[in-house]
């Protein structure tokens, strides 16, 4: 694994993320196994701690009942739902980045060295996750200069120090891992793209149905708002004790500033706006509505409308996550069975690039399937030859070299992929060397087709004499 992410490619190290997610699930599948259910299930148990964890920071923010509303809102919001199922390092992340928010409030509150160690530590860990973390974490070690707390500024700096000599083996390797974001496939942001953000922390990353964007996009707008107003007149106004107002101002902080921080960067330096690296901010969002609802001082007519409002959209949310059934997330499952039936002797299948080569294998890895590697030097092209050798499967250099000569061919890509590949060949006509369908269709005849949702399958039989050969050089020159 560290070979196949920093080893140098042209473009930088060959991979941008770091591998402590990675060795905990390498670990844990040497444990329970490799099945689909095995490896999410590793998330599953990460996102259900940082209920937990939740609970744990907003009792100590808040009190109990601040606690169990923010655990009760953490357990069901449909964004940590959502990135607690999936083989990913985010349901790690948040849990590391809430527990560190944790440590760092009870170093403060507490004084403890093993509260500042424990803060030092988990931070680092939390870079070792996702390098993202850190638009969680300056925005944390700012704190004492928002509050002014010039005792715990200096202390700060003795933990942030130790964490950054943790951190230091990976940070080495930053500069090359940089150097692969120069061609990677984020987009730079709009100002649309906070509310975007906001949008996914109180429904569901996912573009569901246009019917739904005009409740979600208000109530993204209307609870920060809601959250900020009620805050300000508690601070204000002093309504609460001391402890809770500087504990409010540090979940409206934590809470917001990491996005606005995040898109600051992408606009200025780097496209790296990610709503799935914020999921720990939605957390803490998701601890001041657990203050909002227990402790806010809103009328309980207005409280219960909020509340109402809030869960109505995390049902939506939950639902649409749950019955989601085309990209990314078809029914691969079914894609497999289809192909084990379907396939006989020597039959390849051929994958239009990595998005469904990948599933597939994990789904079916004893069919004999191989990929076609992405169009070189675009935004898609994130899986470098390194990564290829520590995953032991090399992409194909063409489609002639995927089909290998075979007599039927069954050809597996996303139905929009043909538009995908046509438009990148309009402006580069080099693309066309990399596009499956395209060439199949000219070397092969399409016998039938077979549909999972917008994952489909198409059979290609009777190949002609170039395909035999199965070789680039009619394509690649």
């Amino acid at each position: 694994m560290v070979n196949g992410t920093l080893t140098p490619v042209e473009s930088g190290a060959a991979d941008v993320h770091p591998l402590l997610y990675y060795e905990l699930l390498h670990i844990w599948i040497r444990i329970f196994g490799s099945s689909v259910a095995a490896v999410r299930l590793l998330s599953a148990v990460l996102g259900t701690l940082t209920v937990l964890a939740a609970y744990t920071l907003a009792r100590d923010w808040f009190g109990v009942h601040g606690g169990l509303a923010a655990a009760l809102i953490t357990a069901i919001a449909p964004f940590h739902v959502q990135y607690s199922q999936e083989t990913r390092m985010y349901a790690l992340l948040a849990l590391l980045l809430i527990l560190t928010t944790w440590l760092y409030w009870r170093a403060w509150t507490r004084n403890r060295w093993s509260y500042w160690a424990g803060f030092a530590l988990l931070a680092a860990a939390s870079m070792y996750t996702q390098q993202l973390a850190a638009f969680y974490l300056a925005p944390l070690g700012l704190l004492p200069l928002l509050l002014r707390e010039w005792r715990q500024l200096r202390r700060t700096a003795l933990a942030a120090s130790a964490a950054f000599a943790l951190y230091l083996p990976w940070l080495v390797h930053l500069p090359d891992q940089l150097g692969k974001l120069q061609q990677y496939w984020v987009d730079r942001p709009n100002i649309l793209h906070i509310w975007l953000a906001l949008r996914s922390f109180f429904s569901v990353s996912l573009d569901f149905d246009a019917a739904w964007w005009l409740p979600t996009f208000f109530l993204a707008a209307l609870l920060p708002a809601l959250l900020f107003f009620q805050a300000w007149h508690a601070l204000r106004h002093r309504t609460s004790e001391s402890r809770e107002r500087q504990a409010l101002i540090w979940a409206l902080w934590l809470g917001f500033a990491p996005i606005v921080l995040m898109w600051l960067a992408s606009v200025t330096f780097q496209p790296v706006f990610l709503p799935r690296a914020l999921l720990p901010s939605a957390v803490i969002v998701y601890v001041a509505m657990g203050w909002l609802l227990a402790r806010g001082g809103m009328p309980l007519a207005i409280t219960t409308l909020v509340a109402a409002s809030w869960l109505g959209i995390a049902v939506f949310g939950l639902v649409t996550h749950y019955r989601w059934d085309t990209f990314p997330n078809p029914p691969f499952d079914q894609a497999a069975d289809y192909l084990r039936e379907s396939i006989a002797g020597t039959d390849a299948i051929v994958h239009g690039n990595k998005i469904t080569a990948l599933p597939l294998r994990i789904y079916a890895p004893e069919l004999p399937q191989r990929y076609v590697r992405d169009i070189p030097g675009t935004g898609s092209d994130t899986l470098a030859a390194p990564t290829q050798r520590a995953i032991d499967w090399l992409a194909s250099a063409c489609p002639a070299e995927a089909a290998n000569g075979a007599g039927r061919v069954w050809y597996v890509a996303f139905e929009q992929f043909d538009d995908e590949m046509a438009e990148a060949a309009a402006d580069d006509p080099a693309a066309r060397a990399y596009d499956s369908g395209a060439w199949l269709r000219a070397h092969y005849t399409e016998q039938e087709i077979a549909r999972f949702n917008d994952l489909v399958v198409t059979l290609f039989i009777d190949p002609d004499e170039t395909a035999r050969r199965a070789i680039c050089e009619e394509q690649m020159g």
